[in-house]
């Protein structure tokens, strides 16, 4: 089987954990057989693979990474959007009189176009992945000129596949998907990354992680007020935020004034291999997100052995039975719980070990055989 596959992100062009889906995606399709030309945004980084399974192909160059906010949306943005989606589909057409595509596979709404344009000017089926949708990210106020592409999307899609059953229900009430057309396949994680950092040891300052983009659908701004009650019973704790975006300066300043400055750290943009160091050595992760499709990030707690508190509107809660839930909006629970995790060490160990194996189940190997399974429901000769 080959596929042409189409995405905004690839490493080293990364801004979140598109990049790592599409890596990781690609690699272990490429292992079961599957031929993947990835096609994505030329950039002034060179991407190649030693793969023989797999071809970057970079079309039209673009600058913007896929995890801009609404207020970064502008006439480059999206100007660059339609360059390389009309590229993006005049290359696949040429490419396909010689290799022929099974099916045409893209993600998220900025390489929509490419995939709808190339879906009827070859004939192939055509399966749009949704990691996130305009509502998730713009809240409140969504791009009506995104949000069509995205009805579009998943109107024209034979299959559309998304990262959780809270993100099926999303697609269905939000854009109006047929849910019979819809798969779900949750993200994986290679536990091995974060293997040499388990027996890592924890220091007399108990850590409270949050990381992620410092936006409204992350929810940093109800971290720091369930923070000022959590230290109004516990005083030997460090909040850790990880993470840039537009409202690190608000977060600064709602710190301050919250009188808990001095026992908040905001370390920003960290490496992968330092970031698997922080979850190891805090005692408890926060995932408060108002929406949030799956939550990477979350899996990436598990697989350091660090006990999650997550949203309940958060497709991570989905993954395992073993963590704690709140809703995003209080701030009360989510201290009473955040103190019960450091209080109680059976509590805290039980859940951290359960979902650590959680995490070891969910493979990238697993996940390409789901996607694998997709593929040959409309898979063409």
């Amino acid at each position: 089987m080959r596929v042409a596959m189409i995405g905004w992100e690839y490493p080293p062009f990364q801004t979140g954990g598109l990049a790592v889906h599409c890596y990781e995606l690609t690699h272990a399709l490429a292992a079961k057989g599957v031929k993947v030309d990835f096609y994505m945004p030329r950039t002034d980084s060179d991407i190649t693979t030693q793969d023989h399974n797999i071809r970057i192909i970079p079309v039209a160059h673009a600058k913007f990474g896929a995890y801009v906010t609404k207020h970064a949306y502008g006439p480059e943005f999206f100007s660059n959007v339609h360059a390389f989606n009309n590229d993006a589909a005049e290359q696949i057409a040429k490419n396909d009189r010689h290799v022929h595509y099974n099916l045409i596979h893209h993600h998220d709404w900025m390489t929509a176009f490419a995939a709808m344009k190339a879906k009827y000017s070859i004939d192939r089926p055509m399966v749009s992945t949704f990691h996130s949708i305009e509502f998730d990210r713009s809240g409140m106020w969504p791009n009506e000129y995104i949000l069509n592409i995205e009805k579009q999307m998943a109107a024209t899609a034979d299959r559309v596949i998304t990262v959780s059953n809270y993100m099926k229900g999303r697609l269905v009430e939000k854009l109006g998907a047929d849910i019979a057309k819809i798969r779900v396949v949750y993200n994986a994680i290679d536990a091995a990354d974060f293997k040499k950092h388990w027996d890592v040891s924890h220091g007399k300052e108990r850590i409270i992680l949050f990381l992620g983009r410092l936006t409204d659908q992350k929810g940093p701004t109800q971290f720091l007020h369930a923070a000022k009650l959590v230290l109004d019973k516990e005083r030997n704790i460090r909040f850790v935020i990880v993470g840039t975006g537009d409202m690190l300066g608000y977060l600064i300043n709602l710190a301050i004034s919250l009188g808990i400055g001095d026992r908040v750290t905001f370390i920003g943009y960290l490496p992968d291999e330092q970031k698997r160091y922080v979850y190891a050595k805090s005692d408890v992760y926060v995932m408060p997100s108002v929406s949030e499709p799956f939550g990477i990030t979350a899996l990436e707690a598990m697989a350091s052995g660090t006990p999650v508190l997550v949203s309940k509107t958060s497709g991570a809660a989905e993954v395992t039975p073993h963590r704690l839930t709140v809703d995003f909006w209080d701030i009360n629970q989510m201290a009473e719980k955040m103190v019960a995790l450091l209080r109680y060490k059976v509590l805290s160990e039980t859940l951290g070990k359960e979902e650590l194996h959680d995490a070891l189940e969910l493979t990238w190997d697993k996940i390409a055989e789901e996607t694998m399974r997709v593929y040959e429901e409309i898979a063409v000769g």
